[in-house]
């Protein structure tokens, strides 16, 4: 049987030109976040599998790559397959930052701003923008209690996008607390809340009809369920009217309305910001306020993010509010590639060279990488054919040590 050398299914390779611009949209994420004070940190793609598993992560849980005990430890004589496992890998990098946090906390600042930008692993169903490793890049704000956190996240996110060349894009905005006092008035059971968020946050994928269908699946009383999607659709027809003419608490409505018009006003323009209650977030953990960004060009959210307040207080008693965002890496490549976003940058050289004094081509090199990126390559017998290979590999021109005349390429 032949072997295959393609990557892992829901994996991928990436080509030296993809590398280019996957690098380039790192390096503007970074700056941006570091420009407005926030710290870059790094954890490890392991943790320990009942950190993982009780962090409330939705249905990402069912998604984690479970790494089995090793040598004494391992007993293959269990009947439970949960008594192989003692380890996993990272679903997300909220739950390692909230280790890292509890771990650290004396070495850090009171109200602590990180940066993580690294790989995470799912065991998904590819898809164009769903991969099972992936990267994420995430800023989150711990121990500030105040909304003051998500509209700087917000913004903070907005002024990123607008440095990729994204000039189309919208903020959605919810609160957790305003759907889970809906569905206790409506007379759901508490314990019952997070697993209906979860089919809800598919709204956008299956629609108010594929919403309901899902819970009466689920066995949730028939009229309770038919209440729930009538105030959905009100509410979505009437925003935050529609909040207020179910009279829910006049607190969080407040946070989200200052929080809308603040990074409006901060947005001055450039995008929107708007409520939506069918921003839910499948993650369990969420506490309060959620969001998500959209793009022009790309279904479904490209990032989000929200208050996890419990978390940390769950891994360790003490209660340390904490609010995040990430961006769906992938996401932005596969639009930035297509679109040609980010496409200013220095030109590649060649510089070819044949029985020269390998010294002297260095040299020469060098003096060139001012204003070109340079690569030396010998001078094949097939010239022509070595021309169309640098131009399909993005150079642009090429010069021969000789004669030290630069010429284009095509």
């Amino acid at each position: 049987m032949s072997k295959s050398f393609l990557p892992v299914r829901g994996t991928k390779d990436f080509l030296p030109s993809e590398m280019e611009v996957r690098e380039k949209i790192r390096e503007v994420i970074l700056k941006t976040y570091q420009k407005y004070g926030f710290n870059q940190i790094k954890t490890p793609i392991i943790e320990d599998i009942d950190l993982l598993l009780g962090s409330d992560g939705g249905d990402n849980l069912k998604l984690i790559y479970k790494i089995l005990k090793r040598g004494e430890k391992l007993n293959l004589e269990t009947d439970n397959i949960d008594d192989l496992v003692d380890l996993g890998l990272r679903y997300d990098l909220t739950v390692p930052l909230a280790r890292f946090y509890i771990n650290n906390k004396e070495k850090l600042l009171p109200i602590f701003k990180s940066i993580q930008i690294d790989d995470v692993f799912r065991a998904e169903r590819p898809q164009r923008g769903r991969s099972r490793q992936f990267t994420q890049c995430d800023i989150d704000i711990i121990n500030d209690e105040s909304i003051n956190s998500e509209i700087e996240i917000i913004y903070v996110a907005g002024q990123t996008l607008l440095n990729l060349g994204f000039k189309d894009f919208t903020f959605k905005i919810s609160d957790r607390r305003l759907l889970n006092e809906i569905l206790a008035n409506i007379g759901f059971d508490r314990d019952s809340f997070a697993d209906i968020c979860i089919s809800v946050d598919k709204l956008d994928k299956i629609g108010l009809e594929g919403v309901k269908t899902e819970l009466i699946k689920k066995e949730y009383d028939n009229d309770k369920v038919t209440k729930l999607i009538g105030d959905l659709t009100n509410i979505k027809t009437k925003g935050i009217n529609g909040l207020k003419e179910l009279k829910l608490n006049d607190n969080v409505i407040s946070e989200v309305e200052t929080i809308v018009n603040n990074s409006n006003d901060l947005a001055n323009g450039k995008y929107q910001v708007e409520f939506d209650i069918n921003i839910i977030r499948g993650q369990g953990y969420y506490t309060a306020s959620v969001f998500e960004v959209y793009l022009s060009g790309f279904d479904g959210a490209s990032g989000g993010g929200g208050r996890y307040n419990d978390m940390i207080e769950k891994l360790n008693g003490f209660n340390v509010p904490a609010v995040g965002f990430s961006f769906g890496f992938e996401r932005l490549f596969i639009i930035i590639s297509e679109n040609n976003l980010l496409m200013e940058k220095k030109e590649k050289l060649a510089l070819i060279y044949e029985a020269d004094d390998f010294s002297e081509v260095v040299k020469l090199m060098e003096e060139y990488s001012a204003q070109f990126n340079v690569t030396t390559i010998k001078r094949r017998k097939n010239f022509g054919y070595q021309l169309t290979n640098l131009k399909e590999n993005g150079y642009t021109k090429y010069v021969l040590f000789k004669e030290k005349i630069i010429e284009n390429l095509g």
